[in-house]
This record gives structure tokens, C-alpha cells and sequence, in this order.
């Protein structure tokens, strides 16, 4: 009996581990074989066990490298994912990236997520995964039915495996400018997967924020455009605090023109590089943020490559921080630096696993790195620029469902597309009788000057 209990176990353990190899869509087929099977599948165990056999992230993980909706650099992993198409943000329909009367529109992204607004009610958004097609109806917060409020964007909590957690989607009720410009406030309300509620915040800074742009990494916001430069602003919007916190980048005020910053991620670590171009190699330098009450920068690299062609930094790898992307603005094609051996590599529509939009990457670098001038700040202060505006979009490295807030409505992509379609078909069509209409009253029934359908 011993023996036969022996056997048994050890097939089971064997089974376990054949089934971690496979793709995720592969496993998740088999969930339906028996309860059994179902039951490892969903478990922590199985979870950990398939992350670690997959941890080559580097290779196996499909993302893009995005600006705006714009997708600018596609890096297609098939270990992880099987039937996936090679671009992770094709899996974002079209129709949520075009902007035209009634259309539902799409936001922001975090964690796998992504967040769309509804085109016919204001005060409604969607927030799902495009792999899984499942998305969460979010309700109206109840202190603004009409939608006056903006949807602004979506910020999950990941666990160490990175599987998300929770959700929360983010509405800006006003921003107000306080002590004589010198401040503002930011009223925001709060939408938690957790509780399925809204909840309504003021959060204050000790300086304006010039625009929205921003990154966001585990539930903490990163402002970077603001009055006042070499500084960041940062909030946990799962916390209770109140208050804006004020990080000083690593290397202000060395005002020199000819340096380019971004901000990026990598892993859990929201990371800082800057290039310098000298006469024969590419110098870098790379700090990490740390998880401290200080938010103190951790140098990690300081490293020159002999490239030269005007090199801009776009981001590092979403989790390997021992690897980076530049874009050379002389020569228009994309390098991977693996920072720890200092060598570096070539990429182009040539590799397999990789893709480049050329023309869209080339404009997005030139407009993002384009000397700028203003009457109201130093020259120092205008050489000490910062990129913020590109962000990665990954794909989830595991299958977990949306988390689903109580009482929430989930549909499907084919729901949710339909539902737009039609939406946007009901608004064009009330939109070219209001202009007929405007036209007859004027007096001039052929005057389509207001016609903008595309």
C-alpha cells in the first residue's frame, strides 16, 4: 500500500512538472480535464513553479515599448503565451485607440491591465485584460453621475510574483493652484477592486504640477513635469497619506545640454539613466530608487560602450535590470546593452524577436528629445529635462482572472466591442442631424464645414 501511495504521488509530482513547461494557454486547457488537475493548476505551487522554470523573462516575455497609443518597439516572447499575436498592444481592439465620437477609449495600462472609457456615459470605464478578454464594469461614483470628473488612470498592487493583486481607478475631481502658485492640490476619487467602492481624496504638493504625464509602478504615481526642476513627485494611492512626496533625482543640478534622462521601470524598482555622447563611446549611468522612507537612489551601473550616434535611453527591460535599450538619433536603429558583460547588440525587424515601427520610433525620439525654450524658466533648468512619456506594456507572465470587486459586473471583449460599436454608430448618427440641423438654421444646407468623421 506504502508502495502503491509512493507511485501515485511520484506520477502526480511528474505530471506537475510536465504541465509548468507547457504555454499558459496550454495549461489553462487542461484545467478542464478533471478537478484535479484544475486544483494544481489554480495553486500557488503551480503558479511559482511555472514562473520559475520560465524565468528567462528576457526571452520568453512579450512587451512593447509604447508612447501614448503609439506602439514603438515590439519584443515578442512565445515560451510563455502560445496563439498570441507578436504585437502585445494589437490585443487592444483598434477602435479603443482612435478617438472618434462615442467610441470607447483607451487610458491607461498597469500590471496587464488596461483601462477604457465608456463613449456614451462619462461617468462609466471598463478595466480588463485583453489576454484573458474579461473586463470589470465600473460604476459611476455616486457624488458624480454625469461624469463631470476625468478618468485619469489605473494603478495596481502586484505580489513578488508579479500577479496583480488589485486595482484602482483614479478620476481627477479638480487640481487647484494654492499659496500664491507655489502649490496645488489634487482631488481625486478612488475606485478600489478590493471593496468595489469610491472614495473621494484631496492630495497636496508643495508645488504645481505643469501637466499629467507620469509613470506608475505598484500602486505609486510619478510625476515628473513640474515648475520645479530635478525633482519628481510620487504617491501611493493605496496609502493613507494625504501628500505628495518630493524625490530629488540623483544627479541635479548637473545642468550639462548634452545628457538625456529618462525614467523607466524594471522589475519592482522605478529607474533612472542618463547618456552622455563622447567622442568615441556612450557613457551611461543608472540608478534604481529605493523602497525607503528616504527615497534615496542606488547607483547600479556606470558604464561606457563604444557606440557613438547620438544615443537616446528608452527604457530597460521590464524584468531584467541588467538590460538596456537606446535609440540612435544619427543612425535610426535600436541597441540592446546587456550592461554586466558590456556588450551590446543590433535590433531590427531582422531578429525574431523583436519588431520596430521605424518612422513612429524616429518621430516619437526626435519630439521627446527636441531642444524646447521658455521665457519662464533658466537655461540651466531647460537643459535638465527629463523623459516620462514612454512606458512598457506587458503581457501577464501568469493567467490570473481580473480581480473582480464585489458586486461588479464582468463581460467580454465581444460585449464590450459590440457595445461600443454601437454606441459610436447611435452618437455619429445624433451628430450629423445636430449639424444638418445647425446648417438649416444658418441658412446654408451644403455647408459642411463641421463635418469631421473619419
Amino acid at each position: 500500500m506504502a508502495m502503491e501511495t509512493q507511485r501515485t504521488h511520484l506520477l502526480e509530482v511528474l505530471q506537475t512538472e510536465i504541465l509548468a513547461r507547457l504555454p499558459l494557454k496550454t495549461i489553462s486547457r487542461f484545467k478542464s480535464v478533471c478537478k484535479k488537475w484544475k486544483s494544481t493548476i489554480e495553486s500557488a505551487y503551480f503558479r511559482r513553479l511555472f514562473l520559475s522554470l520560465h524565468r528567462n523573462f528576457s526571452s520568453s516575455s512579450s512587451w512593447s515599448l509604447m508612447c501614448g497609443v503609439d506602439e514603438l518597439i515590439v519584443f515578442h516572447g512565445r515560451k510563455t503565451w502560445d496563439d498570441l499575436p507578436k504585437s502585445p498592444a494589437s490585443l487592444i481592439p483598434p477602435s479603443f485607440k482612435r478617438y472618434y465620437i462615442g467610441d470607447c477609449n483607451y487610458v491607461d495600462s498597469s500590471g496587464g491591465l488596461v483601462l477604457i472609457t465608456d463613449g456614451s456615459d462619462k461617468a462609466r470605464c471598463y478595466v480588463g485584460s485583453p489576454v484573458l478578454q474579461q473586463w470589470i464594469k465600473v460604476p459611476p461614483p455616486p457624488s458624480d453621475s454625469k461624469g463631470d470628473s476625468t478618468v485619469f488612470g489605473l494603478m495596481t498592487r502586484l505580489d513578488e510574483d508579479g500577479v496583480v493583486l488589485s486595482f484602482k481607478v483614479v478620476r481627477i475631481a479638480s487640481y487647484q493652484v494654492t499659496n500664491d502658485y507655489l502649490s496645488s492640490d489634487l482631488s481625486v476619487l478612488l475606485y478600489s477592486s478590493e471593496t468595489g467602492v469610491w472614495t473621494f481624496k484631496v492630495i497636496h504638493s508643495p508645488i504645481q504640477i505643469c501637466n499629467m504625464y507620469n509613470i506608475n509602478l505598484n500602486g505609486t504615481i510619478y510625476f515628473g513635469c513640474l515648475d520645479v526642476p530635478g525633482i519628481l513627485l510620487a504617491h501611493d494611492f493605496y496609502s493613507e497619506s494625504d501628500q505628495f512626496r518630493v524625490v530629488k533625482l540623483p544627479d541635479y543640478p548637473d545642468h550639462n545640454k548634452d545628457y538625456k534622462r529618462t525614467l523607466t521601470t524594471s522589475g519592482d524598482s522605478v529607474v533612472y539613466v542618463r547618456t552622455l555622447a563622447k567622442e568615441e563611446e556612450t557613457v551611461l549611468k543608472i540608478w534604481r530608487l529605493n523602497n525607503d522612507d528616504d527615497d534615496s537612489w542606488e547607483l547600479l551601473w556606470e558604464v561606457g560602450f563604444p557606440i557613438t550616434g547620438n544615443y537616446a535611453p528608452m527604457a530597460m527591460h521590464p524584468f531584467d535590470v541588467a538590460t538596456i535599450y537606446l535609440w540612435s538619433q544619427r543612425d535610426h536603429h535600436l541597441v540592446s546593452c546587456n550592461l554586466p558583460k558590456q556588450d551590446y547588440e543590433l535590433l531590427g525587424d531582422a531578429a525574431d524577436d523583436c519588431s520596430i515601427d521605424q518612422s513612429v520610433c524616429k518621430k516619437s525620439v526626435d519630439d521627446l528629445w527636441r531642444p524646447r525654450s521658455s521665457s519662464d524658466l533658466d537655461e540651466e533648468d531647460l537643459n535638465f529635462q527629463v523623459c516620462i512619456w514612454l512606458f512598457q506594456f506587458v503581457i501577464p507572465r501568469w493567467m490570473e482572472s481580473v480581480p473582480r470587486p464585489p458586486h461588479a459586473e464582468m463581460i467580454d471583449t465581444t460585449s464590450l466591442l459590440s457595445h461600443a460599436a454601437a454606441t459610436h454608430e447611435r452618437m455619429m448618427r445624433e451628430h450629423e442631424t445636430m449639424m444638418r440641423e445647425r446648417s438649416t438654421i444658418m441658412g446654408d444646407e451644403n455647408n459642411d464645414e463641421y463635418f469631421w468623421m473619419g
